[in-house]
């Protein structure tokens, strides 16, 4: 993606708003533990996810060294459907025990 469409896509994801200053530490927070978790939830598929730092921005790639930059958490599901060699399902019970045994 180029740094146009990157700067142009969508702004704020309602997870990723923080209405006042006082409140930014907090969802920084929030969008740490948020990204941890998808980690947690995308590496079985062979997925990482990083946080470029800027706006509501997750940048998804795949071993193989293609990445997409997805605007907010929807978008995530979007790229990592493309980007996965397999299905992503989330409610998979070999991932939820995984993540329930200290994988999140």
């Amino acid at each position: 993606m180029c740094l146009l469409c990157y700067e142009l896509a969508p702004e704020e994801h309602w997870a990723d708003a923080a209405p006042d200053a006082e409140l930014a530490g907090a969802a920084r927070s929030a969008r740490h533990r948020r990204r941890h978790l998808l980690a947690a939830v995308l590496a079985p598929y062979g997925l990482t996810v990083s946080d470029p730092g800027t706006g509501p921005h997750w940048v998804i790639g795949n071993r193989k060294g293609a990445e997409e930059v997805a605007a907010g958490l929807p978008a995530v599901w979007q790229a990592a459907d493309r980007l996965a060699s397999r299905p992503i399902d989330v409610l998979d019970p070999i991932l939820l025990d995984a993540l329930g045994q200290g994988g999140e």
